[in-house]
């Protein structure tokens, strides 16, 4: 059997064997490193130091010493899926309120032509409220994870 059959093989479960997650590595240099730090943790810290590395996709020793650097102010800190999200988010958002802002420049098009607001404008406008309020809450957000 080739390996591609093998991964393929369902497990004893019945479903498809899983592939195991593929996190990477800080940067490596050559020569390599020459300092070691070792340090102990308990079953609980080490799951939380585990989860936040996870979510960074770092392998937990990388993101401990991103984590430490940063926190000595020598580098770039860890990045997070919070940070992540939050840009998602903040990247729809401005989709949204510029699709808003073509559909207000069409709104004025109309009342210029006609004399008169297009009966889709109140619409128009409650949803760019609403988008800007959530622009509001991603900022004030962005300000509070940077102190």
């Amino acid at each position: 059997m080739s390996q591609d059959q093998q991964d393929a093989s369902p497990a004893s479960d019945g479903h498809p064997a899983e592939r195991p997650v593929v996190v990477r590595h800080r940067q490596h240099r050559f020569p390599a490193r020459s300092r070691v730090v070792k340090v102990r943790y308990d079953e609980q810290e080490y799951a939380a130091l585990a989860a936040a590395a996870g979510r960074a996709q770092l392998t937990p020793s990388g993101y401990l010493a991103l984590a430490g650097l940063a926190s000595a102010g020598d580098g770039p800190a860890p990045s997070q899926s919070a940070d992540r999200e939050l840009l998602a988010e903040l990247l729809v958002l401005r989709t949204v309120i510029r699709r808003y802002a073509v559909n207000v420049n069409q709104a004025v098009a109309v009342l210029h032509s006609t004399g008169e607001a297009p009966p889709w404008l109140a619409r128009a406008v409650a949803g760019a409220h609403r988008a800007v309020l959530s622009a509001d809450a991603a900022t004030q957000r962005v300000g509070r994870r940077m102190g």
